[in-house]
C-alpha cells in the first residue's frame, strides 16, 4: 500500500474532528483506509499540529573512501577484510564494520578470492596402481569365432 496523500490526510482528520464520523472504524471505512491509519493521523495531528508525513531517510554518505580502498587493494591484493578495516582505522581514525568494508570492496569491483588453497599431501601412495581397465576384456564382448 502506498502513502496517503496530504489532501486525503487532512480531509480524514477534519471529518473525524468535525463529528461527521463517530468512530475510527467509521472514518476508516468512509475513506478506504485502515483504523490504524486513522489513529496514527489523529495522533500526529495532536502531537505536531499537522498531518504531514515524516521525512524519509536520505543521504547516507559512504564511510570508506573508495579511492583509498582501490589503492590499498591494489597494493595488498591478498589482505583480509579485517586487515583492511584496521588499515582504514589507522588511516582515517574511524573504525567501520565488516559489512561496510565488504560492501565497499564490492563497490570497487573486488570480490572473494577465487584461488583454492589446499595443503600438500604428506603421505605417498602405498600400493601400486591396478592394471589399466583398457587392457581387460569386458564381459559383454564376444570371443572371435
Amino acid at each position: 500500500m502506498g502513502t496517503i496523500s496530504l489532501d486525503l490526510r487532512r480531509r480524514l482528520v477534519e471529518a473525524y474532528l468535525s463529528g461527521a464520523t463517530g468512530t475510527y472504524a467509521e472514518t476508516a471505512e468512509l475513506f478506504g483506509v485502515g483504523e490504524a491509519s486513522v489513529s496514527r493521523l489523529l495522533r500526529r495531528r495532536r502531537e505536531t499540529g499537522d498531518v504531514k508525513a515524516k521525512p524519509r531517510g536520505g543521504n547516507r554518505p559512504r564511510v570508506v573512501d573508495l579511492d583509498w580502498l582501490r589503492a590499498h587493494a591494489t597494493a595488498l591484493p591478498d589482505a583480509r577484510l579485517s586487515d583492511r578495516i584496521d588499515a582504514w582505522a589507522a588511516h582515517s581514525g574511524r573504525r567501520v564494520s565488516l559489512g561496510a568494508m565488504w560492501y565497499a570492496m564490492r563497490r570497487i569491483g573486488w570480490t572473494h578470492k577465487k584461488r583454492l588453497w589446499s595443503p600438500e599431501k604428506k603421505t605417498s601412495r602405498s600400493s601400486k596402481p591396478s592394471a589399466s581397465r583398457s587392457s581387460r576384456s569386458s564381459p559383454s564382448s564376444t570371443p572371435p569365432v
